[in-house]
């Protein structure tokens, strides 16, 4: 769950419960926490931090790398989120606590050797607090994992525009994090947050037409046409879509993968 998303668009019990039960009917978060932990070097008894954890696949994922030692910490800002994650994750290892992903450094009783967000970056409001929260929790070395789908990242290096509108918007998102980011205003982004790039890579999957049609049905997924739509609304407009759409199309959906690191260590 993201760190200022207000809790009447999220209905968080509702959210949570829809969300398990999209992880348990797909396969698309266990496919984006395995890219994850690949990229992110993991090894045996380092500490890991997964950010906006949700009900816990990635974290799942990370223990299963750790092979029994280290430490995972699953923060998220729900609890109901969280207490479906408790259910399912009863590895000694494992720490949870909720908390908004800008404010929670002062909980992190020790350094972390990585931070992994999968599937939450492009969410955060307040980016550039949750960026320095990171530099407070991160060990020397440590790094930075995250991912984020189109619409949301521009899978192409843009340069900077001379025209007044595009640069205001480029602008926003080197500063700040704000608005749609390519691949160089990220980069230029989590430099300016003090964080080198290390890589970034695509992560290109098949989405079945059920797995579209499960995953819209989430509250956050339509959050954005609340108001005027409830999401009562918003169900209905769903089923009838679906009613309407033609069968077993699947689409292409692609990801790009960061991997950065504090800058100077």
């Amino acid at each position: 769950m993201t760190d200022e998303t207000a809790p009447s668009v999220w209905l968080e019990t509702e959210t949570a419960r829809r969300y398990h039960s999209f992880t348990e009917k797909t396969t698309m978060y266990q496919e984006l926490s395995r890219k994850m932990v690949a990229l992110a070097g993991l090894e045996p008894g380092m500490r890991v931090l997964d950010l906006g954890c949700g009900t816990g696949v990635t974290t799942q994922a990370v223990l299963n790398r750790l092979g029994g030692s280290g430490q995972v910490i699953a923060l998220d800002l729900s609890a109901p989120m969280l207490a479906l994650a408790r259910q399912q994750l009863t590895a000694p290892n494992v720490i949870f606590l909720q908390a908004d992903a800008a404010h929670f450094a002062d909980l992190i009783e020790r350094p972390v050797d990585c931070v992994v967000c999968n599937s939450v970056f492009w969410q955060f409001r307040d980016k550039g607090r949750v960026m320095a929260e990171l530099r407070r929790v991160l060990a020397p070395g440590g790094r930075l994992i995250f991912n984020a789908p189109e619409p949301y990242f521009i899978f192409q290096y843009i340069p900077r525009s001379p025209k007044v509108s595009l640069l205001f918007k480029q602008l926003a998102a080197e500063r700040y994090g704000v608005g749609p980011q390519d691949m160089r205003t990220m980069r230029v982004f989590l430099g300016n947050q003090g964080f080198a790039v290390l890589e970034m890579e695509q992560f290109e999957r098949v989405r079945p037409a059920e797995e579209s049609y499960l995953f819209f049905q989430l509250p956050i997924a339509t959050a954005w046409m609340a108001p005027p739509l409830d999401y009562e609304t918003r169900l209905a407009l769903l089923e009838e879509a679906q009613q309407l759409a033609e069968p077993d199309q699947p689409v292409k959906q692609r990801w790009i993968y960061f991997v950065a690191e504090l800058a100077g260590t």
